[in-house]
């Protein structure tokens, strides 16, 4: 029985990993591009530098004081890779990309 369990649980992390493979890349390239042109304006008002956009870890502290922009809720069963803008306390821009379950239509 061990073995079966075992099996189970190995196709549905391969399952969760895949899902993320199959997220429309042309939706993701849309937000990054929105995420940029939010970055850009900001940091052309406020004279900061334009971030570039940085991968989540979960051993970086983040202090937020400024939200810039932060990628829409999508109506998508999976993990979803979503954007972040925001300025931070020491008034450095900020971009960071990371993962969210997507909302499904079936979902309460």
């Amino acid at each position: 029985m061990k073995p079966i369990k075992s099996l189970v649980t190995i196709l549905a992390l391969f399952a969760a990993s895949s899902a993320f493979a199959a997220y429309p890349s042309k939706e993701i390239q849309k937000d990054e591009t929105a995420s940029i042109a939010a970055a850009l304006a900001y940091a052309e008002k406020t004279g900061k530098e334009v971030p570039t956009i940085q991968d989540y870890t979960y051993s970086t502290k983040y202090a937020v004081a400024k939200m810039v922009y932060s990628s829409p809720s999508i109506e998508y069963c999976g993990v979803i890779p979503k954007i972040m803008v925001f300025e931070d306390k020491n008034s450095e821009l900020r971009s960071i990309r990371y993962r969210s379950l997507g909302k499904c239509r079936n979902q309460r």
